[in-house]
Parts: structure tokens; C-alpha cells; sequence
């Protein structure tokens, strides 16, 4: 897995030029889109294996679950991790090669991937808590590996106080406590984080709405 993880990774960095503009917070709250994307854009996406480290505090088939839901609503197929995982282990794929993620694209008919990595976790002091997801998102071709659309974003969400009197220092502790033991706010971050991230990514459902928004440029035949 370190090697395919290094190959999407080095997607990633390769969509860093140009920036977007930034939320404040130094990540980039914008997505950018390649001409590629514009002429061309992907019918079908394949979720690849994310990055999660052990940090953050969900498992990678989750965060890989929960972006497949998000960009349901943009891209017309999306192959998930459980049908990913399902098909590469019915026809004997392995796509840590190269040769195999190809052959992987045309037995799925599916012709771009979707890469991702995600950072954060959670952090709780006395009086205050605090949950942070980060993501980054690209949609690559299979056939080259280039970029066509990239992403990045974190959300942050705490709860708790300053202790200005012992009243607040126990109304502080309490909703610092309260948000560190609720395990429905990691999920609720995350999907605010892939909601943020995939906000700039346009609807590609249907190719004609999409091309005449984009008046300058026309999809290819083959996706009639």
C-alpha cells in the first residue's frame, strides 16, 4: 500500500499551482479545476485507499465511505471502497501496479480516480475541546495520473470556555466534556470538511447542463 499511497500522493502535490484563495486559516478553501476536467469531464470516479493516520481517529474504509457519498451528488458513478475492494479481489487485481490499475479502469470502465488524504483528530483540555478534520482531494485520470481537479480544506469545531468563576469553569468543563465524549461529532466534522472541500467541484451528472455552463468548451463525443 506505501507505494500506491505515494503515487496519489505525488497527485496531490502536483495540483498545487496555481492556489485558490484561502479561508484564513492557511488551506485552501477553494477547489481548482483543470482544463481537462472542462473537456472531458469523468462519468465514472474509483474512491482510491485514503491516507488516514491513526491520529485522526476514524478508519480509512469510513473517511473513503463518506467521500464516495459526497461526490455521489457531483459525479454521475462512483465506485466506493467496499466495490472497489470487492472487484480488485474477483478478478485479481492489485492496485498497488500500475498495469493493474489500468487494467482495473477498463474492466470497471471507470477512467479516473479519486485520491485523498485526511489530518486532525481531537484535542481536550480541562475547559475546552476541540475537533479538526482536514482534507485534500484530487480527481486524477488513470491513463496518465495528471490532476484534473484538486481540493483542500479544514474544518474546526470546539466547545467549552474561558474560567472566569468557579460557574463557569463548571458550565466550561462540562461542554468541553460533553463535545470530547459525543462519537457523532468525528463524523460530523468530516462531512462538513468533504462538503467544504467538494463545494467548488461543479456537477458533472449531466454533460450538456455542464458544457453549457462552460460555453468555451464541449464534452467528448464518447460520453453520449
Amino acid at each position: 500500500m506505501r507505494a500506491l499511497t505515494g503515487l496519489l500522493m505525488l497527485a496531490l502535490v502536483a495540483c498545487a499551482s496555481p492556489q485558490p484563495a484561502t479561508d484564513g486559516t492557511g488551506d485552501e478553501a477553494g477547489g481548482v479545476v483543470g482544463s481537462a476536467l472542462l473537456v472531458d469531464p469523468p462519468s465514472c470516479v474509483v474512491v482510491m485507499p485514503a491516507e488516514v493516520p491513526p491520529l485522526v481517529g476514524l478508519p480509512p474504509a469510513v473517511a473513503e465511505a463518506a467521500l464516495a457519498r459526497h461526490l455521489s451528488g457531483r459525479i454521475e458513478r462512483v465506485i466506493g471502497p467496499s466495490r472497489r475492494d470487492a472487484f480488485t479481489r474477483r478478478v485479481g487485481l492489485d492496485l498497488e501496479h500500475s498495469d493493474d490499475r489500468r487494467r482495473f479502469a477498463d474492466l470497471a470502465g471507470c477512467s479516473h480516480a479519486v485520491a485523498s488524504r485526511f489530518w486532525g483528530g481531537r484535542a481536550w483540555g480541562l475547559v475546552w475541546s476541540e475537533t479538526q478534520i482536514g482534507v485534500e482531494i484530487a480527481i486524477l485520470a488513470f491513463a496518465d495520473g495528471r490532476p484534473r481537479w484538486h481540493a483542500r480544506r479544514t474544518i474546526r469545531r470546539g466547545d467549552g470556555g474561558l474560567p472566569l468563576s468557579p460557574v463557569s469553569a463548571v458550565v466550561a468543563t462540562g461542554l468541553a466534556a460533553r463535545t470530547a465524549l459525543d462519537g457523532d461529532v468525528l463524523h460530523s466534522v468530516l462531512d462538513d470538511a468533504l462538503r467544504a472541500a467538494l463545494s467548488d467541484l461543479p456537477d458533472l451528472r449531466d454533460p450538456q447542463a455542464f458544457a453549457s455552463r462552460n460555453s468555451s468548451v464541449s464534452p467528448l463525443s464518447s460520453r453520449k
